[in-house]
């Protein structure tokens, strides 16, 4: 007697090999390509727009109500931290005088590398900074922001000097206050509490590695239920079935798809470092390093990375399962998109579930809800990748997620491969949940 997943093998090498050779994916993956192979450069230059390593600020006019303001020492601070600035202390003049319009005039017209300081204390009140420049030169709103920056940290130390404050005062005075909790053990030890929450990268880390798989999963469940549709309308599983079983054929799609899907994710990663190392020449360090902080990398290692790739495939089994379960209900492509309900909820669900435990996480650091959201099967294949890499997830908590997907998955394997038998010749109109669950 036949095995159930006798003959799988078969399915999988033709979905694998039918697809390949299709005109969809194949322009689809090279429009991909060129995306990928465009997306380091672009990044670069607008990294380049960004920047601003030519300072063009010369000269600053500085307006000081307060007397605290000292041209030579402004003009060293200048200095240290890259402008070679001309600092020329005015007279006082009110704003719309003819001092002030004859200065702004000048600006505007013959001075468009200089600026204006000013510094105004009406008793009582606060201390405003006023940095005025022409909008014609060549002077940018960043190059505007860090100057002003530059120049308001130097007059808060300033202030301190004012006052006959020496350097080390100020530390002290300028120091962060920080408020630790402290908790009475058993024996009457103080315990620290200590704080587990997640920084702002390793929030950012785990929502985009969170949308990279919902993408995949996405781009995977598509396809299959779109190949289990195509085969049902077009009576080729029927023929299929006389000498394939169907758990055989869920399985042989399901994974000549995920293959597929994945081979055109490692040709992407591959054309994308490609592009990396190319924009990166001449520079001391390429985009990509640029934008991943060293807290992130600094926990990755072989073992973690291993683990990760192998969650990420068992999660995409499982939603390509789902997506398949799908598939099964429909009969025609014209009813696909509402078909694939059940399979787009269910990733919704589990996708805004992993990014409220990230927010979690963020906000408090370990808690109940994220442990849940990493034990969840409808949330952990995107959750725990994430997790895995930042080293948020302990080894049991790993080994249990990988159980119950690995065990919901089993279950439903043989589910939609119940569904999948009974429904292969079925031609009616969609068959909804409650149906599936009363069919034998």
């Amino acid at each position: 007697m036949k095995s159930k997943l006798t003959g799988w093998k078969d399915v999988f090498r033709f979905t694998l090999v039918q697809t390949l050779k299709s005109k969809a994916f194949i322009v689809s993956f090279i429009i991909l390509v060129v995306l990928a192979l465009a997306a380091s450069p672009v990044m670069s230059l607008i990294s380049k727009d960004e920047e601003n390593d030519d300072y063009t600020i010369k000269k600053l006019y500085v307006l000081d109500e307060t007397g605290i303001f000292d041209a030579r020492a402004a003009q060293a601070a200048l200095a240290q931290a890259g402008w070679s600035t001309a600092v020329e202390p005015v007279a006082a003049f009110a704003e719309g005088s003819a001092e002030y319009d004859s200065l702004a005039g000048r600006l505007q017209d013959s001075e468009k590398d200089a600026a204006l300081f000013t510094v105004r204390y009406a008793a009582g009140g606060p201390i405003a900074l006023y940095l005025e420049y022409s909008g014609e030169g060549d002077i940018t709103k960043k190059e505007a922001g860090a100057f002003t920056q530059a120049l308001g940290e130097y007059f808060e130390g300033a202030r301190f000097t004012a006052q006959g404050i020496t350097a080390s005062q100020q530390e002290l005075l300028s120091a962060e206050v920080v408020t630790n909790i402290l908790h009475a053990g058993m024996e009457g030890n103080i315990e620290e509490k200590e704080d587990t929450s997640i920084s702002d990268f390793e929030y950012w880390f785990l929502y985009a590695l969170l949308f990279i798989i919902m993408m995949i999963c996405m781009m995977t469940g598509s396809q299959v239920a779109t190949a289990i549709i195509t085969e049902k309308s077009s009576k080729v599983v029927e023929y299929l079935l006389t000498s394939v079983r169907p758990l055989a054929i869920i399985v042989g799609k399901v994974l000549a798809m995920l293959c597929v899907v994945l081979t055109e994710a490692a040709g992407l990663i591959v054309v994308f470092a490609v592009s990396n190392q190319l924009s990166g020449q001449g520079q001391e360090e390429n985009m990509l390093a640029k934008l991943v902080s060293p807290e992130v990398l600094g926990a990755l290692n072989p073992l973690n990375i291993v683990i990760c790739l192998v969650f990420v495939g068992l999660g995409l089994v499982f939603y390509a399962t789902l997506a398949g379960l799908a598939g099964a209900t429909v009969s025609r492509m014209e009813e696909a998109g509402e078909g694939l309900v059940l399979f787009t909820v269910s990733m919704l669900v589990g996708v805004y579930i992993g990014i409220g435990a990230a927010g979690s996480l963020l906000g408090t650091g370990d808690n109940a809800f994220a442990l849940f959201a990493m034990l969840f099967p409808l949330s952990s294949p995107f959750l725990m990748p994430g997790a895995i890499l930042i080293g948020k997830a302990e080894l049991w908590i790993i080994l249990v997620a990988f159980v119950i997907l690995l065990v919901l998955l089993i279950l439903l394997f043989a589910f939609v491969a119940r569904v999948y038998e009974a429904l292969i010749v079925y031609n009616g109109s969609r068959v909804g949940i409650r149906q599936l669950f009363k069919m034998k």
